[in-house]
């Protein structure tokens, strides 16, 4: 049996592993009916979910016609329905979340990215920054 503390140490590690991401959905054009992209939006979430995603946010970003022809499932797409799903998971699962949709004959295009807001900013190292104020401040005088 496992106790208070193994508990605890298994649960502070799991939090460790788990990042935030954005997930960005590209759902085929159902001629307009929203109970079949509800479905499958709904299918999509308990599929994240089922592999011990936590969904923070979804954000329906509307239907459009798509940037270029894409086809997927042996069929052509000119128009389809974006969604934005953010959601906080662990690192391991992202590549079998990504093969689940990836199968899915509702989705055209997914696209899991590492939110912004977790990335680290590195500066580069290679641009010595410039000392601006000396040189505006500067006293040398011209002949």
């Amino acid at each position: 049996m496992i106790g208070t503390d193994q508990t605890l140490i298994i649960l502070l590690l799991t939090l460790i592993l788990m990042c935030f991401f954005l997930l960005l959905l590209l759902f085929k054009n159902q001629n307009k009916t929203q109970p079949e992209t509800a479905a499958a939006l709904k299918r999509t979430l308990e599929a994240l979910m089922d592999r011990g995603a936590v969904v923070r946010s979804l954000e329906n970003l509307g239907e459009r016609t798509l940037p270029y022809k894409m086809s997927a499932h042996s069929q052509r797409h000119t128009r389809g329905g974006y969604f934005l799903v953010d959601f906080y998971a662990p690192t391991t699962t992202v590549a079998s979340i990504m093969e689940h949709l990836s199968r899915d004959i509702d989705v055209i295009r997914p696209n899991v990215v590492k939110h912004p807001l977790t990335q680290e900013v590195k500066e580069c190292e290679g641009i010595v920054p410039v000392p601006l104020e000396e040189k505006l401040y500067s006293t040398k005088k011209r002949k």
